[in-house]
């Protein structure tokens, strides 16, 4: 393993290096955006990425701020089917400042080192807080921006030249609604159970679509929704 993040930190340099000389694609498709569930008690906030219009990415680097006096950070966890280094994880997310975390992500695979990450909807990571007070309904102030500044590239795509796509990614929605508002529009009533009927058993929803948070769209979710009408 020690070798093999040799051989990637090796690559990054040399990565960067090539990058420094290589301008922002300005026709880059990649757009950052992110779904909220909260309850009184917790919130969970899950940040995607379209990666489209041929795009292809090498790395990803992500910081979401949040209102430190109202949320504490109770895990953060990165895409480790997506973003991977060989057959290991590494560099957790950074949560060590107050009120940001922080997400680089990069993918190099052994068997296939040229493939890189693309396509919509494709998770970057999930942060899950505890709230402070239990206000409801609740709309926290949240924020994204790229993961690091200065010198440091954080979307890279797989192209020879790699090409930093830093100054071309946009940072898109973030949509935040209590568990249970299914069709996510404000509120909580019979209207959600038709939400529900329509996706029963889909794979991708919004995370507020989920009422008791067990990973499908399912019966049980009826229920919740109709305790809390």
């Amino acid at each position: 393993m020690k070798q093999l993040i040799r051989q990637f930190l090796i690559f990054g340099i040399a990565l960067f290096v090539l990058c420094a000389f290589t301008p922002s694609n300005s026709f880059a498709g990649v757009n950052v955006f992110a779904e909220g569930a909260y309850t009184a008690t917790d919130l969970v906030v899950y940040i995607y990425a379209d990666i489209d219009g041929g795009t292809v990415l090498r790395s990803a680097g992500v910081k979401l701020m949040y209102p430190a006096a109202e949320l504490n950070v109770t895990s953060a966890e990165k895409n480790e089917t997506a973003w991977f280094l060989g057959s290991e994880s590494y560099m957790d997310p950074d949560t060590g400042t107050a009120g940001e975390v922080i997400f680089i992500l990069g993918k190099l695979d052994t068997a296939a080192p040229a493939e890189g990450v693309s396509g919509t909807r494709v998770l970057l990571g999930k942060v899950t807080f505890d709230r402070t007070d239990s206000t409801m309904p609740y709309a926290p102030v949240l924020s994204m921006v790229l993961g690091k500044s200065g010198d440091f590239a954080n979307f890279v795509d797989t192209a020879t030249p790699a090409v930093v796509m830093d100054g071309s990614v946009t940072f898109g929605t973030m949509t935040v609604r209590e568990r249970g508002d299914a069709n996510g529009d404000g509120n909580i009533n019979s209207v959600d159970y038709v939400a529900l009927r329509n996706n029963l058993g889909t794979t991708y929803f919004p995370p507020y679509m989920d009422c008791n948070d067990d990973g499908s769209i399912n019966s049980v979710d009826y229920v919740c929704v109709r305790n809390k009408l």
